[in-house]
């Protein structure tokens, strides 16, 4: 009589077996996030903006009112696909590796990398609201921020998505270096050429249509664009993760045929 071991092949099998299902997890709120804030931009940008009245100020009026109406869209908009994202790495990704490490399976290169786009990330809230303390400080002192208002009409749009595009990258790419590292998949590839477009885009995107005036982003070209393009992303933001999934669920798949096999012989 033939002993066979269902695990002693892939010990592992398991766990990346739990690992795709959280992964996929992970891929569809990303998803849902990106897709959501596209069609928020593409649709309710007026409504948006037009909350600057709660605080006194006409979004459409003088230069101080356009500001505050700005800094509210970016609050709406830019900063939660900052921190949403870091959220979402944080406690379903990190949180999986935490697994896999109790089972003493290597993940210290992925975990790595989400501690960088972590970094990337706080990066893109502190370019977001780093002048509001000046901006605080001109208005008190009955002047005009100048310099702020300059930084949000030139160079926020441009330093944000460059942040967000590296950051985004590395935190699609860890969970591909973890399972190419098992498996070296040619699925994978593909994952990771999606991840880099996807990073790719917003940092070009960043550095090229949007690089816009906050106070100009209200207009119909950049509203289309913004809705198009993060609707795009969450599709291959999708894709990504749901390659890693099915290869990750594959592991199992395999051993249990390996399995029948065996016990066949």
């Amino acid at each position: 009589m033939v002993v066979v071991r269902f695990v002693r092949d892939q010990p592992d099998a398991y766990i990346y077996s739990s690992f795709g299902t959280r992964i996929f997890i992970a891929g569809f709120l990303l998803t849902l996030l990106y897709i959501g804030q596209g069609i928020l931009v593409y649709t309710s940008t007026d409504k948006v903006l037009s909350l600057s009245s709660l605080l006194g100020r006409d979004s459409g009026g003088d230069m101080m009112g356009q500001l505050i109406g700005g800094l509210i869209l970016v609050t709406a908009v830019f900063v939660p696909l900052a921190s949403s994202t870091m959220a979402i790495s944080r406690w379903v990704l990190k949180r999986t590796y935490k697994k896999l490490e109790k089972m003493e399976v290597d993940s210290k290169r992925s975990q790595f990398l989400l501690l960088l786009a972590r970094f990337f990330f706080m990066g893109c809230i502190v370019a977001a609201y780093a002048p509001i303390p000046m901006i605080a400080e001109s208005v008190m002192a009955g002047g005009f921020p100048s310099s702020s208002v300059n930084y949000y009409q030139t160079e926020f749009m441009r330093l944000f998505f460059t942040l967000f595009g590296i950051a985004l990258f590395l935190t699609i790419i860890s969970p591909i270096l973890q399972l190419y590292r098992r498996t070296e998949s040619r699925t994978l590839i593909l994952a990771g050429l999606l991840a880099s477009a996807v990073g790719g885009i917003m940092i070009y995107m960043g550095n090229g249509d949007w690089n816009l005036s906050i106070f100009k982003l209200d207009s119909q070209e950049f509203k289309s664009s913004f809705g198009t393009v993060m609707i795009i992303c969450g599709i291959c933001i999708f894709f990504c993760f749901w390659i890693v999934s099915r290869n990750a669920k594959s592991i199992l798949k395999y051993q249990r045929l390996h399995f029948m096999m065996k016990l066949g012989d």
